[in-house]
């Protein structure tokens, strides 16, 4: 008997924006906004946030920076 290729199996999920994507781009705006509040470098950030238009899709850039928004109003007391 032949032995099946392995696959990995992964849960179906239907919408928009899968959820654990969400919790990692809010995870990435934490990191530039922090990276934001030492440095003060813009071109460093904006390196960050193409790179996270590639890992995560089209649109990733904009939901980051509305997370970064976000946490900055609501959680950041710098």
């Amino acid at each position: 008997m032949l032995k099946r290729e392995w696959k990995p199996w992964y849960p179906k999920h239907r919408g928009a924006v899968e959820p654990d994507r969400t919790i990692l781009e809010m995870a990435v705006a934490r990191e530039l906004l922090a990276t934001w509040a030492v440095i003060k470098d813009k071109a460093l950030v904006d390196r960050h946030l193409a790179a996270v238009e590639k890992r995560y899709g089209a649109g990733a850039e904009q939901r980051v920076r509305q997370h970064m928004r976000k946490i900055a109003k609501d959680e950041c007391h710098v």
